[in-house]
């Protein structure tokens, strides 16, 4: 299969086990952890214009468990009735942000998955592959004042890869 043109995004995935469409991280792959949060969002800029600088590829990935990933947080805001699929919200929301950035990067290939699992672990094994791995700084979860989220912490403890931690 050949490798879709410069600027070009393919349909997100849902799980490991279905077919690939792509290649899901690789030694020229930066892998970016999206959940929504503006670090995020700062991350998938920060790793796009790395990605340009060093002629690399992007993957984006979103990681949903009960909750979807959205541009607002959840906790406690939310009416249930609101999350209805996670999976599909979440899909969504990963596409409008990196079709936001994929905009102000046409020579980039980003490319978008979104997992069912618990987002550190799915990152971690993720990094296995790839040449480095970004995530924000702080994400939805957890304490205002917190520096470092759960998540980034995490990978940085058990990634395989180089982690940058975005803020």
């Amino acid at each position: 299969m050949s490798d879709p043109p410069c600027g070009s995004r393919n349909q997100s995935q849902s799980h490991r086990s279905e077919p690939k469409e792509f290649e899901m991280a690789g030694p020229r792959t930066i892998v970016v952890g999206v959940d929504g949060s503006k670090e995020s969002r700062t991350a998938l800029r920060w790793a796009c214009e790395e990605a340009r600088r060093r002629g690399l590829d992007v993957l984006a990935v979103a990681v949903w468990n009960v909750f979807p990933i959205t541009l607002e947080p959840l906790v406690g805001t939310t009416p249930w009735e609101r999350i209805g699929d996670s999976e599909k919200m979440t899909q969504e929301t990963l596409q409008a942000i990196a079709g936001e950035v994929a905009g102000d990067f046409p020579e980039v290939r980003l490319d978008e998955l979104v997992l069912a699992g618990r987002p550190a672990e799915e990152l971690v094994t993720l990094s296995a592959d790839a040449f480095i791995l970004v995530v924000g700084a702080r994400g939805h979860g957890g304490f205002l004042e917190m520096l470092v989220g759960s998540t980034s912490k995490h990978v940085l403890s058990h990634s395989a890869c180089t982690v940058v931690v975005v803020r």
